[in-house]
């Protein structure tokens, strides 16, 4: 049963025993040999009465009799994918109860499994044209990527199933109204029907957790509620044609997630959404019409601790936000934990996001016209301000002096037109040759700092860190899940502890925590790219500077430049330095306003390869939601 995730109610005790019982009488020895089913046929026919489990992945075609699976009368699961069967029609016997059957030969599901309990059939040429009868123990159905599927039949029988997937199935144009008065279902998934224009008129599904229709672009209508629905609920509405949410949509009181990202048509949000008092996370990315709406809750959402918006996840991203809607959601969503408001138009951030006590992720990348960002409240510890290219000298100098503030796994991503590190800075190094790593030497315990890295030409994608103590790689389970997008002419802060869960770390500590034996701890960028610069700030109230070493003598580099000639000039050198300085910067302002457009363009390919990988990752997502059955 590799692959299956049976958790929860009476199916998965039944199918363990019945999986231990296949196994005593089909020896694994004699069915495989060099990874191929061998001798399978031969043991079905001799001991077809016996056999209460069939897996078949990925084996060569089998010319089995047409009444093959129906003479086993015990027959409780059978599984096939990727299997080439000679056969079209095959009876199935009525004891079955897991049917996963990956590219099913026929257009019709047989009437006699009134046991079954579990049914995935995949990439078949399914037509559902009867309505499900007799089918009182169906738990689970998975129908993804039936494309002769062009509406979904009654389902009033099956009052029993908790889970649907119709994923990819590109006629589907109807759902019996049936399917929004299942007592049971708590999964229903049908992203990509392209022409799927409406879902039911009316649900009262008292039961349901998630509800999916990513990538349906025709879709423009979301059904009423009937009834209060209080469980946890994630609501998937991304790319859809969807232009508004029914007023009784306040009556899903369990409401935490909903993504209506790329729904271009969407032009209002009812206040009272907001008030619902497990409503978490929005995602309304890529909706330009929103952006205005906004400037209606001003002042219409209370603001007292009791009855303020939950909201902790606002993303925001692609709706030509300005100055004045950043300052109604900064004060309208005083409990926002993650900010993205990236792509958008403004210029300045509000001083009141100091107020925002509990943010700690603020995504500003692609926002070209950004200049200003004021101090931010200590609790932020990511900041991402990618191709941000205006920020003014102020903004820069306050997001390099984040460090010195030992914000606990503190990250921050921005541009810079200035290679050098800051003096102030423990320790900083300019490669000369190849060296690709950072060497320093510890003792007493692992050494909390920040480290920087100041990227010169590169191509765009994503870096993480690979870490050594005493030439013995250390290997962070927590790391693939921390790497940074960064581009060119970027620098990266992060504090050394974000590629490390806390247990991660202690484990650091007991590899170093011998005495006053000092540790060799190599730091290099994976994959391998030569930073220009490299920084290190020691966190003072976490390590002491004698527990550290920089190690210099075996590194090819340059210390951080001796600024102390600027003291020794005449007041006449000074003038003349700071007169060619900004005859300079006027000539690197003219050089910006003639590259601007050739910026923007390349602002704008990188955007839309964020959104690809981003559009990726949710597909796998969903890929990943159909392969395994959950009963």
């Amino acid at each position: 049963m590799k692959g299956f995730h049976l958790k929860q109610g009476y199916e998965f005790k039944f199918i363990q025993e019945i999986v231990c019982k296949a196994l005593t009488h089909i020896p694994p020895r004699q069915l495989l040999i060099e990874d191929r089913m061998i001798g399978l046929q031969t043991r079905v026919v001799e001991e077809n009465k016996k056999i209460e489990g069939i897996k078949l992945v990925q084996c060569e075609e089998h010319d089995w009799t047409d009444n093959a699976f129906e003479k086993m009368k015990k027959l409780r699961i059978l599984i096939l994918r990727n299997t080439n069967l000679s056969c079209r029609t095959i009876p199935l016997p009525e004891q079955l109860r897991l049917l996963d059957w990956k590219g099913y030969p026929s257009n019709s599901i047989p009437s006699n499994l009134k046991k079954i309990v579990a049914l995935s059939l995949r990439h078949s040429p399914l037509m559902l044209e009867k309505p499900f009868q007799n089918f009182e123990h169906l738990t689970y159905m998975n129908f993804s990527h039936c494309e002769s599927i062009t509406h979904f039949p009654n389902v009033s029988e099956a009052q029993c199933l908790r889970k649907l997937i119709l994923n990819g199935c590109i006629n589907l144009v109807r759902f019996d109204e049936s399917v929004g008065f299942l007592p049971n279902l708590t999964y229903l998934r049908a992203s990509k029907c392209t022409k799927l224009r409406k879902f039911l008129s009316r649900i009262c599904l008292p039961s349901l957790e998630h509800l999916s229709f990513n990538w349906c672009r025709i879709l423009g209508l979301f059904p009423d509620i009937v009834g209060k629905m209080d469980k946890p609920l994630k609501i998937c509405l991304k790319a859809t044609a969807i232009q508004e949410l029914p007023d009784s949509f306040v009556d899903l009181v369990g409401l935490r997630y909903l993504d209506l990202t790329s729904c271009e048509k969407l032009g209002y949000l009812p206040s009272s959404l907001f008030m619902l008092p497990n409503f978490v996370t929005l995602k309304v990315g890529g909706c330009p019409q929103l952006g205005r709406s906004f400037a209606r809750f001003r002042g219409s959402l209370p603001t007292t601790a009791e009855s303020r918006p939950s909201l902790e996840t606002l993303h925001f991203s692609h709706a030509s936000l300005r100055d004045e809607d950043l300052h109604v959601i900064m004060q309208s969503f005083p409990n926002l934990e993650v900010l993205d408001v990236s792509s958008n138009n403004f210029v300045s951030i509000p001083a009141c996001i100091h107020e925002s006590s509990y943010l700690t992720s603020l995504d500003l990348s692609y926002c070209l016209n950004l200049q200003e960002i004021p101090k931010l409240p200590s609790s932020v510890r990511k900041v991402d301000v990618r191709h941000c290219n205006s920020l003014s000298a102020s903004t820069t100098s306050m997001l390099w002096s984040q460090v010195c503030e030992e914000i606990y796994k503190l990250q921050v991503v921005m541009p810079t037109s200035n290679t050098q590190i800051p003096e102030w800075w423990d320790h900083c190094t300019r490669w000369k040759h190849n060296p690709s790593y950072l060497n320093l030497k510890a003792r007493g315990k692992f050494p909390a700092v920040a480290l920087a890295f100041v990227f010169g030409e590169m191509n765009y994608q994503s870096v993480g860190l690979h870490l050594s103590i005493d030439y013995g790689d250390v290997n962070s389970a927590y790391q693939p899940s921390h790497n940074f997008r960064v581009a060119e002419n970027h620098v990266l802060l992060c504090d050394l502890r974000l590629w490390f869960s806390d247990e991660e770390w202690k484990r650091l500590d007991a590899h170093v925590e011998h005495g006053n034996k000092w540790k060799t701890v190599k730091v290099r960028c994976v994959p391998d790219i030569i930073p220009v610069h490299w920084g290190v700030y020691v966190y003072k109230e976490e390590t002491s500077m004698e527990d550290i070493q920089f190690q210099e003598r075996e590194l090819t580099y340059q210390s951080c430049p001796d600024r102390s000639w600027k003291k020794r000039l005449s007041s006449a050198e000074k003038l003349a330095i700071a007169s060619f300085s900004e005859s300079l910067q006027t000539v690197v302002k003219n050089l910006k306003r003639l590259m601007a457009p050739r910026e923007e363009e390349q602002c704008f390919c990188l955007m839309q390869h964020d959104r690809d990988k981003d559009k990726d990752e949710d597909e796998d997502e969903e890929e990943e939601g159909e392969s395994d059955i959950e009963a």
